[in-house]
């Protein structure tokens, strides 16, 4: 998946997981407003972090086994669903407290800061958890925050706007052209939008298939170690090329620098058509090639 498809992807399926949890929160929704803003706004969150965590386990983990990227799944709709509920109650209460649009509004902030810190939230469990560095996986967390935050912040004018447009075209009406409906999907939309651009634009290093399976996908490294194989335990996997092993090359990270190291390959790991007989260090616009693949190794330039 390029770069460009997955920003795309994030924004549709951010959409449709919003409209989904409007849906479920209008169904189960009951009480006083706070109560149930609180959990609108709970569906909302876990429905929209759930489906940007496919996108984005898709994206970095394509044709592995499926039941692999649950727990990611699992993760970033429970951090989505925290974060929907607390943004929806501190919405409503600050409105309850002020009638300020800006007070309802900060609300949709929280919530998507929280969606989109989910998307890196099972990566950033898991470092703490084997107590690896955490610096990537904060990294990862902080783009994905800033982003669902502006997109929060876009979604909840949005809302509000097609609210007030509603309300003058439909007075009274409350079915499926509700003002909820159409501003849920606008906030679900704009929250995977943003969430996904942040991602790309943000990102330090990446590589692009030039040639070989699946050319033009795009793959950020956001790990301190990043696989190259036809295994499926890989994170670059380069499948039916007989030329390439299961475990072909590691590319990983040096005191801030990229560095590519051969795994004791048949055919051996290629830059810039020379081959490496040790770990060589990686430059923007670098070529690599293993068996008949070629990857495009590109970095963001440092100041």
């Amino acid at each position: 998946m390029s770069f460009r498809l997955f920003v795309w992807w994030s924004a549709l399926w951010g959409g449709w997981g919003a409209a989904l949890g409007w849906a479920l929160g209008r169904l189960l929704a009951r009480g006083d407003a706070l109560g149930s803003t609180g959990i609108k706004g709970m569906f909302l969150g876990m429905l929209v972090a759930l489906a940007l965590g496919l996108v984005d386990a898709v994206w970095v983990f394509s044709l592995r086994p499926f039941w692999r990227v649950l727990p990611r799944v699992f993760v970033c709709a429970a951090v989505g669903a925290g974060g929907g509920l607390l943004g929806g109650l501190a919405g409503q209460l600050l409105y309850d407290w002020h009638s300020m649009t800006l007070l309802l509004l900060l609300g949709w902030v929280l919530t998507g800061l929280m969606v989109g810190a989910s998307v890196g939230s099972y990566d950033l469990l898991g470092c703490w958890v084997r107590e690896e560095e955490l610096g990537w996986s904060v990294r990862k967390v902080l783009r994905g925050a800033l982003g669902g935050a502006v997109g929060g912040l876009i979604g909840g004018i949005l809302h509000r706007t097609l609210g007030d447009t509603w309300a003058v075209l439909l007075p009274g009406k409350d079915d499926l052209w509700s003002p909820s409906l159409t501003g849920f999907v606008a906030l679900g939309l704009s929250i995977g939008l943003l969430t996904g651009v942040a991602q790309v634009v943000l990102k330090e290093a990446w590589l692009r298939v030039e040639a070989g399976f699946r050319k033009g996908r795009e793959l950020l490294l956001s790990k301190p170690e990043f696989t190259i194989g036809r295994g499926e335990g890989c994170d670059l996997g380069l499948f039916g090329d007989p030329a390439i092993e299961k475990l072909h090359a590691r590319l990983y990270q040096e005191d801030g620098r990229y560095l590519i190291a051969d795994a004791g390959s048949a055919t051996g790991t290629f830059v810039n058509d020379q081959r490496i007989a040790e770990p060589t260090l990686l430059r923007a616009g670098d070529l690599i090639r293993v068996g008949n693949a070629y990857l495009r190794f590109s970095e963001r330039q440092k100041s």
